[in-house]
């Protein structure tokens, strides 16, 4: 029975990586190592676990980098100043080692670290009977966890020229995300929901890309304080429009829009339902039908747990070499 859920929580697991669009593919296979005889649950439980408390200014390896004499550039920020200022370092184990995740701004991470500690704070509950596997993989409703949001409409004379148009667009949306940041001081954060829209209604080629807008979590701000990115804006169409292949009709119009604004093509049946009466990431509550382990075993778990972090802290100076060793008593978690 235990190995059935356990296999259907790896599938599931599975399934929320390619949801996600995350490049962990190295993160999960680090939990691996750490618990190399884990059950599929129980390692989807870690991955949680050990990613709510790790140290995201430090990168997860699989194994040392290692230079080649192919001359080939490999990730190191002592040497690069640019890989220093990569804000979640996951290494690909291959050479040229890499960060596959270099394209993550200080607002990404601080959705994925959110939602690290939900599937965290849910994986728990899973163990104590309080919870199902289900109530991991809840949908996020994007298009109501924001007041406000960024709305980029791209548009163009027909299909073929949008095709090309909205890739050179959306392959640079990261850069708006990061003027954003850089002309707010970091105060105003994005998200960026991955997935495009399209208005059918329309008479030209169109799709929408969305971002949520939302104060830094932490900062109080002053009473009714609004942040101007006309020129954040204005900084970005001009870049787009550098566009080598451009062709009239091709254009892209950046508008602020508040929830109940929002356009009916962003939802499924192309009109808002009722809103939840409970925030999408908050579990059920139903009484879970998994057979889990006690509470006297959960215990001897945390502790065996601890043990094995102290184990890795302590052989974490094995994976790094060179100019990255680690300093004594240093630990890439919490």
């Amino acid at each position: 029975m235990s190995e059935v859920l356990g296999q259907k929580a790896l599938h599931l697991f599975q399934c929320y990586r390619i949801s996600r669009r995350c490049k962990l593919g190295s993160s999960s296979r680090t939990v691996c190592q750490l618990y190399p005889n884990a059950i599929p649950s129980m390692l989807v439980s870690r991955f949680f676990r050990v990613y709510t408390r790790w140290r995201w200014l430090n990168p997860v390896m699989l194994c040392s980098i290692e230079e080649d004499e192919l001359g080939f550039p490999v990730w190191d920020p002592w040497k690069n100043p640019r890989d220093r200022f990569h804000h979640m370092p996951i290494i690909t184990p291959a050479y040229p080692c890499m960060n596959s995740s270099y394209n993550v701004s200080i607002s990404t991470l601080c959705v994925m670290i959110e939602q690290f500690q939900y599937g965290n704070k849910i994986c728990e509950e899973i163990e104590l009977n309080k919870a199902q596997w289900d109530a991991l993989f809840e949908p996020y409703l994007f298009f109501e966890a924001y007041k406000n949001y960024l709305q980029v409409d791209i548009v163009s004379a027909d299909a073929d020229d949008l095709l090309v148009w909205k890739g050179w667009v959306g392959s640079r949306l990261r850069q708006l995300t990061l003027k954003i940041e850089r002309d707010t001081n970091g105060m105003l954060q994005c998200h960026p929901y991955p997935n495009e829209h399209v208005d059918t209604s329309k008479q030209f080629a169109h799709c929408a890309f969305f971002m949520g807008l939302h104060r830094k979590v932490g900062v109080i701000g002053q009473e009714g304080q609004q942040f101007d990115i006309r020129g954040t804006v204005d900084e970005f169409r001009q870049e787009i429009s550098i566009y080598l292949y451009w062709k009239p009709g091709m254009d892209i119009y950046v508008s602020q829009v508040r929830r109940k604004q929002l356009p009916g093509f962003v939802f499924p049946d192309g009109y808002r339902r009722p809103r939840p009466s409970r925030h999408p990431n908050q579990h059920s509550g139903k009484t879970c039908e998994v057979v889990t382990r006690s509470r006297q075993g959960l215990q001897k778990d945390k502790l065996r747990e601890n043990m094995t972090m102290k184990q890795l802290t302590k052989n974490w100076t094995n994976l790094r070499s060179g100019p990255l060793l680690a300093p004594r008593g240093w630990s890439p978690f919490l």
